[in-house]
């Protein structure tokens, strides 16, 4: 028989397990077609890299939700929302000036 430990150790490693390969999933970069100044790509490994973790930007409220579906206007910009929640110039680079537009937007 199986002691209590051991079940708990097993179940354990098998939860961090599930949970790695989910997030390993998760990392994938998300396309997103563009206006006038181009498409851009969000890349999970970048944020994940500054130790972000996914509910920093998917839980409730969401700032985004896990489709990808994000319609992101020039004026959501200058709101503290969707990238603008953490793209402040503090936090992380600014996307105040229009030279900024071209660190994610590519044509």
């Amino acid at each position: 028989m199986v002691s209590k430990f051991w079940r708990i150790l097993i179940v354990s490693v098998c939860m961090v397990c599930f949970m790695a390969l989910g997030t390993a999933f998760a990392q994938k970069d998300v396309k997103y077609e563009g206006g006038k100044d181009g498409g851009v790509t969000f890349v999970h490994k970048a944020h994940i890299a500054k130790k972000l973790k996914c509910n920093d930007c998917h839980k409730e409220p969401n700032l985004f939700t896990k489709k990808k579906e994000a319609k992101i206007s020039e004026a959501d910009h200058k709101e503290p929302k969707f990238c603008g929640a953490c793209h402040d110039g503090k936090k992380a680079f600014s996307m105040a000036e229009k030279a900024d537009c071209a660190k994610c937007h590519k044509k």
